[in-house]
């Protein structure tokens, strides 16, 4: 009986189209013990990949050969290779072959093959730890059934390790799925263009997947009116709500407390404005103010010279401690004279940065998303992807500003550094 019902690529794909070169190819026959029985399960097991190298819906079944048939094969292969394995329990090419035939058995509904896929995986990880084999095989199978955000971090700790070009097509196919399942489209694309650089042989199916993917991302419109929920995503950790923007490039924290001023995308100027404090004054209550502005530069426009478009009221003088989110900022302290009057000067900070364009916009926002809860009736939980914003193209100044009293500088000032120490910019 199949462990779950969390169905994506079926329902996504209208008709399933083999794979030309997927996992099996990654098994070494020379390896194997030379046995007549182990070497017809490999045979068989390449001639049935493309109907079993993942499930297939009765409805959508639509091959030379019946599912019952494929599952009454690979069942009978299952057992013949682990039975060889007891007779050869060393062998880790054995293990990583039984442990992919029954993966296969698995996506045809065979009894049993998931735990028997898990244990001659375990088994030859065991072996040979160095190895990525088992683990992207056993990654996979994660993600074809109830645990794929858990696959996806597998696939990540693999892709981590290793270089990509010494990662053969076949788990960057395997791996653009598992990021398509758990939501992460920046990272299917990085996938994408990984199969494209290895120069692989066209796939039907690899094509469907790749339009799906990139069917994900919505483009930047300068001249689209954006809803501040389209632009901005927020999230609670603890007691600080963490808001990305992918459209901005932008991530960052604040405290629970702080009152939201503004999250908007207006005149192509990515905004959020907060409020934080409150803090006793010389005379009265005060808030600070931290802004985080996010815009193109004009075309031939300097760092610097579009810094100075923000001190243009007071003296401004560097401040090397406060905090640069990245390797290079322009960092400066403001004061303008009676600015609150009898609660003293103000008292701001700006912090300027640019960031170019990355290759795969929104990939460092990106972690492995799980399945959707199951319905109310026990039905199939379909997975509805959101979409993504797509960055705004080039180059990206960001300003981050501290308007704040001389009465209430250091808790303003530590409000400020805490919001510059949880900003990420890609």
């Amino acid at each position: 009986m199949r462990k779950t019902s969390f169905r994506l690529l079926a329902s996504l794909l209208p008709f399933f189209v083999p794979l030309l070169h997927a996992d099996i190819a990654a098994i070494h026959a020379n390896a194997l013990p030379q046995e007549t029985a182990v070497l017809a399960a490999l045979d068989d097991a390449k001639q049935l990949e493309p109907y079993s190298h993942v499930w297939t819906a009765d409805a959508q079944w639509d091959f030379p050969v019946t599912k019952a048939d494929v599952a009454e094969r690979l069942g009978k292969d299952l057992g013949f290779l682990t039975l060889a394995a007891k007779n050869h329990p060393d062998n880790v090419e054995l293990l990583l072959l039984a442990g992919l035939v029954a993966r296969y058995a698995y996506n045809v509904d065979v009894d049993s093959s998931y735990d028997a896929a898990m244990n001659a995986l375990d088994q030859a990880q065991k072996l040979a730890p160095a190895d990525f084999r088992a683990p992207w095989f056993r990654a996979t199978l994660k993600c074809e059934m109830t645990q794929p955000d858990t696959g996806a971090i597998d696939f990540l700790a693999i892709e981590t390790g290793h270089a990509w070009d010494q990662l053969p097509s076949a788990f960057w196919d395997d791996y653009m799925e598992c990021a398509l399942l758990t939501g992460m489209p920046a990272h299917a694309s990085r996938a994408i263009s990984y199969t494209e650089k290895l120069h692989v042989p066209e796939s039907g199916r690899r094509a469907s997947i790749i339009d799906i993917i990139r069917k994900r991302f919505d483009p930047y419109d300068p001249n689209k009116k954006y809803e501040p929920k389209v632009v901005w995503s927020g999230e609670n950790v603890g007691d600080d709500v963490v808001f990305t923007s992918t459209l901005c490039g932008v991530r960052l924290h604040s405290h629970g407390n702080w009152e939201i001023q503004n999250l908007e995308l207006s005149n192509g100027s990515c905004v959020a404005n907060f409020i934080t404090g409150l803090y006793k004054g010389t005379a009265h209550d005060l808030h600070p103010e931290i802004l985080l502005l996010v815009q193109q530069p004009k075309e031939g426009e300097s760092m610097e010279e579009y810094a100075k478009k923000f001190q243009k009221d007071g003296t401004f003088e560097p401040d090397p401690a406060l905090h640069c989110p990245v390797a290079h900022c322009i960092v400066l302290k403001g004061v303008q004279p009676k600015m609150y009057k009898k609660d003293g000067d103000g008292h701001g900070r700006l912090v300027i940065f640019e960031r170019d364009e990355p290759e795969f916009p929104g990939l460092i926002f990106e972690s492995p998303q799980g399945p959707p809860k199951p319905t109310t009736g026990g039905g199939p939980a379909y997975y509805r992807p959101i979409q993504t914003q797509e960055r705004m193209p080039g180059k990206l100044y960001y300003l981050v500003l501290l308007d704040t009293a001389s009465s209430i500088e250091e808790p303003a000032v530590k409000d400020y550094e805490f919001f510059l120490q949880n900003l990420t910019a890609e």
